[in-house]
């Protein structure tokens, strides 16, 4: 496990047209991506929707970092995917499929594993789409112009600005150690820079809050950004109509009681059974690596 490269999550620079995109924009589609993910148990929305946001990164040009930060999503998917089938969240009776010694397996959860599952995809992708075609400057004035508390509106920008600055510093601690003919790679690399780390955002904290107080950040008056963001008339237009479909649809899985469509897609139990084996062995094996990793000397 290196650190080098480390997760994405934060501004990719360049000129699509997703990175034009006013702020604001991006902002009310992700909302309108979570309330629409939690309103519905459709599997077709759910995964259209994450194919929507894939759309996005591939315009946006960040398709290859995401595919990186998406590594995450696997061993929560087979997890997600292997307990349903084991003790599906829907009332009894369930339906049993198979067996694995004493493990009885039901294709009742399964398309459940599918709903949470998509839940999750198509969220996380337009968010961090969204994170990494918007410079956190705009967001910040995005925010302030919403009325959102000037201090939340700080911290949050803060955050996305500090983590690349941590995975960094992580990265050249690593070099150093292996510099030094210490492990440069692997869980036991990644625990002694912890330390390091740790003093040095503590240093950087100290610094940076001398540097807000000589600014004076608590006072009171109108505050102002270098950076202005003006919107297009196509952004407002993306944003009408994004919000517009995704609230119809809303309305829509209400009145169908969360339109799931358990009832009409039937899964064979040998696909069930399959998915079952390999949802598990690639969750179990994942743990295991992870373990073999930290214990390896």
């Amino acid at each position: 496990m290196s650190m080098q490269g480390g997760l994405p999550i934060a501004m990719i620079a360049g000129d699509s047209v997703i990175h034009r995109i006013h702020p604001l924009v991006k902002i009310v589609w992700v909302v309108g991506y979570i309330v629409l993910a939690f309103s519905t148990q459709n599997i077709v929305i759910l995964y259209t929707m994450a194919a929507l946001a894939l759309l996005f990164a591939l315009l946006g040009g960040v398709m290859r970092p995401l595919s990186k930060a998406l590594i995450i999503i696997v061993p929560t998917g087979a997890s997600l995917l292997a307990l349903q089938i084991l003790a599906p969240a829907v009332p009894k009776p369930w339906t049993l499929i198979g067996q694995i010694g004493p493990v009885n397996l039901y294709g009742d959860g399964l398309y459940y594993g599918f709903v949470l599952l998509g839940r999750i995809l198509c969220c996380l992708i337009l968010a961090l789409v969204m994170v990494m075609t918007t410079h956190p400057s705009d967001l910040f004035t995005t925010f302030a112009r919403l009325k959102v508390p000037y201090t939340f509106n700080f911290m949050l920008a803060m955050t996305l600005q500090l983590i690349p600055v941590f995975q960094r510093e992580v990265g050249i601690i690593m070099s150093a150690q292996k510099s030094r003919g210490m492990k440069g790679s692997g869980f036991q690399a990644v625990l002694p820079s912890f330390v390091p780390v740790f003093v040095g955002a503590i240093e950087r904290v100290q610094q940076l809050s001398i540097s807000l107080e000589s600014r004076g950040f608590g006072s009171d008056g109108v505050k102002t950004s270098y950076r202005q963001v003006h919107g297009r008339p196509l952004d407002w237009a993306i944003g009408i109509v994004g919000i517009s479909v995704m609230a119809l649809l809303v309305v829509l899985s209400f009145m169908k009681g969360f339109w799931s469509l358990s009832h009409d897609v039937h899964f064979a139990p040998g696909f069930v059974f399959w998915t079952f084996v390999v949802a598990a062995s690639l969750f179990l094996a994942m743990i295991g690596t992870a373990l073999v990793f930290s214990l390896k000397r």
